[in-house]
């Protein structure tokens, strides 16, 4: 294991050098991405160490990088009510095509009936359409059959309704390289919403007052994960790191297993860190939970989620997936 130890070190001292802020004077504002929740229930039930598994539909929202690993057409849904009060839809879909995998994604969160000044209430909404293309290397060259590369192009709108008047659109992108190391070892890399302000990577908010400009915060993430040859790759061990482009905010780490019991069962844990709300140079550690049952080409995933050390603000997530038969052989190595 220690080889694989320094394959995950190396990573991250890569992931490092793509972790380039933009300059002071293009940051006005920073708001977060709504893919930070990490994708489909089965990511989430990983404790979302995901960036080097990446082999279904909603690899879009991890590392687009994966998706150029699909043989056939995939679909995935998710549904959740976040913490009890927020909202949140995931659609995914991807096709390999004899030139590459095209794939789209899109969230929609928000909350209803804020109470606001005069007795009234608003909506809040918030959206985002994601348009991905991925490809093994080995497609335009004669090596690198092993690394497939992703990109995302990214499109936000979000705003209230009702009392308030306020909406704002933007863009981003990100891009993203999976890397197989061996039959039993990968490593992912994605740099999410690397474009500046200047280069379009932004929202412009819409008020009474005028327009306003906010950044797109961005993150690098970098994972590595190993099958055991004892478990006849049946079991997965995941281990992830965020890395933030900005100072400010603590990296951190998530890790996770998924143990397939048989071709209809599948176990799944993890170790989720994420960003104390109340104090965001520091971190909290919650535990995660999945199943998941497949058969004929679907798939129903489980995951439990606490947030914040709180087991009232506990969220499940369940998403339905779908997977084709291959339509055609890709070039490139198979997992």
């Amino acid at each position: 294991m220690n080889k694989y130890l320094k394959i995950w070190v190396y990573a991250v001292i890569i992931a490092w050098s793509l972790a380039l802020p933009a300059s002071a004077t293009d940051v006005v504002g920073s708001t977060d991405d709504p893919m930070m929740v990490g994708g489909g229930a089965r990511p989430l039930g990983m404790g979302r160490a995901y960036t080097a598994v990446v082999d279904d539909a909603d690899a879009m929202f991890i590392n687009p990088g994966g998706l150029a690993n699909m043989k056939g057409p995939q679909a995935m849904s998710m549904f959740t009510n976040l913490l009890g009060d927020v909202y949140y839809t995931e659609f995914s879909g991807a096709i390999p095509f004899p030139f590459g995998t095209v794939g789209a994604g899109y969230i929609s969160t928000g909350v209803n009936n804020i109470p606001t000044t005069g007795g009234l209430n608003a909506d809040y909404y918030d959206s985002m359409l994601v348009l991905s293309y991925a490809t093994p290397l080995g497609r335009y060259f004669s090596y690198y059959n092993n690394v497939f590369v992703g990109v995302n192009a990214k499109f936000y709108s979000r705003g209230f309704s009702g009392s308030i008047n306020q909406y704002a659109t933007g863009t981003s992108a990100d891009v993203g390289v999976k890397y197989i190391f061996d039959q039993h070892t990968s490593i992912g890399i994605c740099r999410q919403n690397f474009l500046p302000v200047s280069f379009g990577g932004k929202l412009d908010i819409i008020t009474d007052s005028g327009v306003a400009e906010e950044s797109i915060a961005g993150m690098t993430k970098v994972g590595v994960v190993h099958r055991p040859a004892a478990f006849d790759q049946n079991l997965l061990l995941c281990l992830d790191a965020d890395l933030p482009a900005y100072s400010g905010r603590p990296v951190t780490l998530h890790a996770g297993t998924e143990w397939k019991m048989n071709k209809f069962f599948a176990l799944r844990g993890g170790w989720d860190q994420s960003i104390d709300p109340g104090n965001a140079e520091q971190t909290i550690v919650n535990p995660t939970y999945g199943v998941s049952f497949g058969y004929a080409g679907f798939r129903v995933d489980y995951a439990y989620h606490p947030y914040y050390n709180d087991p009232s603000l506990a969220t499940t997530y369940v998403s339905l997936s779908y997977q084709s038969e291959p339509w055609f052989a890709m070039k490139g190595t198979v997992e």
